[in-house]
């Protein structure tokens, strides 16, 4: 019988890098002030409601829209690289991952489960955090902002992880019983439309609202019921 794959996000599922993100981003938006014309400061309600879903480039896009601001290509190119190094240079403080994901990686590793991430991260910002954590084994497959065209909340990502793992499965997973770990109303949109279920957590927002948009919800990783997952992937 044709089983499942486990497929995660990774900002606000693996690492808690949601808050570094946005003080990223308004750190670049004050640089470049007289760039674009005024100050924009971007609150962490804005943030998580409007934003956090996107790749850089489609968050800086949004954020100059929303503020009735045009932008180029050049400028585009020229606030995500700025970004890019900022966020660079903080990813030393980021010491270790979210409560429970160790254990849960290890418990999928142990049952054979397939495991996979997609992210709108670049890798640049996944695999050096992945390594410091002594993860990176565990995720043979990762689709990141870089390997898409569009970004969540559309489904290509999790499109291609879901492929990607099926090749690797020979073939022999069904999407119907796969899962995806997700913190982002979008994001769980985005695995939806691939056909997947989703089980929210709620690092970002609370229960409550993880409840509208996902199958099922957690406060962390540490709080999944192992024995669930393994129906979900079987059932």
């Amino acid at each position: 019988m044709a089983a499942g794959c486990v497929i995660f996000d990774f900002d606000g599922v693996i690492a808690d890098t949601e808050a570094l993100h946005l003080e990223c981003y308004n750190s670049v938006l004050a640089a470049f002030a007289d760039r674009v014309g005024r100050i924009i400061h971007i609150s962490p309600q804005q943030y998580l409601r409007n934003y956090m879903v996107y790749g850089n480039r489609e968050a800086f896009a949004h954020i100059l829209s929303d503020a009735g601001i045009a932008a180029d290509d050049s400028l585009l190119d020229e606030l995500c690289g700025h970004k890019d190094q900022i966020f660079a240079g903080q990813l030393g403080g980021v010491l270790s991952p979210l409560p429970g994901v160790r254990e849960l990686v290890e418990h999928l590793q142990a049952r054979g489960v397939h495991r996979g991430i997609c992210s709108g991260a670049r890798r640049d910002e996944i695999v050096p955090l992945l390594t410091a954590f002594g993860l990176e084994r565990h995720f043979p497959v990762i689709v990141s902002i870089d390997d898409v065209r569009r970004s969540k909340p559309e489904p290509e990502g999790y499109n291609k992880a879901f492929d990607l793992l099926n090749i690797r499965a020979d073939g022999s997973l069904a999407r119907q019983r796969s899962v995806v770990f997700e913190d982002t109303a979008g994001g769980a949109a985005a695995a939806h439309a691939a056909g997947l279920k989703v089980i929210g957590v709620a690092t970002t927002s609370s229960l409550r609202e993880v409840r509208q948009w996902a199958d099922q919800a957690v406060a962390s990783l540490a709080d999944v019921n192992l024995n669930e997952l393994n129906h979900l992937l079987t059932a």
